[in-house]
């Protein structure tokens, strides 16, 4: 019989598990076994790319992730579409709101 060398994890189940190993690291308990997991897990989540494009100044060009945290404070940025699968042609740009 074939060994299985590959697993399937659910995006939501590896954060959610990433975010428990990080919170043991942060508190102090940083294992070996800890940082080869939390290690692990980072790199299976960065294998997982997102197609997202902020535009705040409305220029057409993208703004580095910095924007994240103008975002949290202003309601001006907008997600730009991108080239990734499900992208509907002539679609326009999401308007990111500050909930209120």
């Amino acid at each position: 019989m074939a060994t299985q060398k590959e697993m399937k994890m659910g995006l939501g189940t590896a954060i959610r598990r990433l975010l428990q190993v990080e919170k043991q690291h942060n508190a102090g308990r940083r294992s070996e076994e800890i940082v080869a997991e939390r290690n692990l897990l980072l790199e299976a989540l960065n294998r997982v790319e997102l197609d997202l494009g902020w535009d705040c100044d409305e220029d057409g060009v993208p703004d580095t992730v910095e924007i994240f945290k103008k975002s949290a404070n202003t309601s001006c940025c907008r997600i730009l579409p991108g080239g990734g699968k499900g992208k509907k042609s002539g679609s326009k740009p999401s308007r990111i709101r500050k909930r209120k």
